[in-house]
């Protein structure tokens, strides 16, 4: 069984780099729209996990996508006022499905 552990600054950084070179042209003029400097988010699963941290890298209002290191993968949801995720998802989706899921095209 292996154990989990939380992804470090650094790592999330390389990996965003990564996965933001992927984005098309469409998709990245996008998300510059909405991109946000990198902060983190409260998420809590289960009473018995206690909270824990995602990074959000693009808001709209009370919308906010981030990166979920123990699903791995961007997600959507609202967030309060305090910085805690509402609605904690499951996508273990890229940036660019993300950003197309947040944003569809219009045609």
């Amino acid at each position: 069984m292996s154990t989990w552990k939380a992804i470090r600054d650094e790592e999330f950084d390389e990996l965003f780099q990564e996965q933001y070179r992927d984005l098309t042209p469409e998709a990245r003029a996008v998300f510059e729209r909405y991109r946000v400097p990198f902060w983190k988010a409260t998420i809590r699963r289960p009473e018995s996990a206690g909270d824990e941290h995602v990074f959000v890298v693009a808001q709209s209002g009370d919308g906010i996508l981030y990166f979920d290191d123990v699903e791995y993968g961007f997600n959507i949801s609202t967030v309060d006022d305090e910085g805690t995720v509402l609605h904690p998802g499951a996508s273990q989706a890229t940036l660019a499905e993300a950003v197309e899921d947040w944003f569809p095209s219009s045609g």
